[in-house]
């Protein structure tokens, strides 16, 4: 078991490091953060939302999906600002969704740990 957390933190690493790495080629933008899935299922569909607004918008993962104990990077269009407070939708392989509509303000954080019923920004 610890083995096996040794090298879920080593792959971790190594998706951060080249996902920061393409993201240092697109615009930087303060509001970019490190999303990890500690949910205990598979994303299927993962959206982020103003806190002010009642749309969606687009699946940011398209056809990826991002499996349990896994991240991605997510990273905003430098130029189309919508503010630094953030909902979040997560919609899972099973067809279930969890949301989390706190307003987290990704401005102010570099992560955001997204567990079963509950999510912890870094």
């Amino acid at each position: 078991m610890r083995l096996g957390r040794i090298a879920l933190g080593v792959l971790v690493t190594m998706t951060i490091c080249l996902g920061l790495g393409a993201a240092q080629t697109a615009q930087q933008d303060r509001r970019n953060f490190w999303a990890l899935n500690n949910t205990g299922k598979e994303v299927k569909s993962f959206f982020v939302s103003p806190h002010s607004s009642t749309d969606w918008g687009n699946d940011i993962l398209g056809r990826a999906t991002l499996p349990d104990g896994m991240g991605t990077l997510i990273y905003f269009n430098s130029s189309i600002q919508t503010g630094c407070n953030m909902d979040f939708k997560l919609v899972y392989s099973d067809d279930t969704a969890q949301v989390y509509t706190q307003g987290r303000d990704v401005c102010q954080i570099h992560a955001v740990e997204y567990n079963p019923d509950t999510s912890d920004a870094f």
